[in-house]
Parts: C-alpha cells; structure tokens; sequence
C-alpha cells in the first residue's frame, strides 16, 4: 500500500477558496434565478465565497490545517 501523505497548506488554502466560490456561485445562481438577474447573482455569490473563504484561512487556520 502506498503511504499517507499530507498536502501542503497553501494547497489547502487553494483547495477552500475553489470550494467556497463554488458553492457561493451556485446559491448565487439560484438566488439569482429568483431575481431574474442570474449574472448579478453569480458575482456576488462569488464575491460572498471568497469572503467565507478568507474569514476561515485568518481566523480558523488550525482548521484547514487538519489540527
């Protein structure tokens, strides 16, 4: 069997951003779907990930970190 390794913490940091926006892009699409404005709806829940994403690298980094 091969052996365990663990990623880097910048790889990590990459990996939550990618999957905050993400997420943040698809409830912003859906909201935006609601509001008949599906463009404003993606940015801003673009926008609204990446800032989910930093608050959680500056305030809970031992989280990412697997601590």
């Amino acid at each position: 069997m091969a052996a365990q390794v663990t990623p880097p913490f910048w790889v990590k940091v990459i990996a939550t951003f990618t999957g905050c926006a993400s997420i943040g892009a698809l409830a912003g699409m859906l909201g935006g779907a609601l509001t008949r404005d599906v463009g404003r709806g993606f940015a801003v829940g673009v926008g609204a990930g990446i800032l989910v994403a930093l608050a959680l690298v500056v305030l809970k980094p031992d989280r990412i970190r697997g601590e």
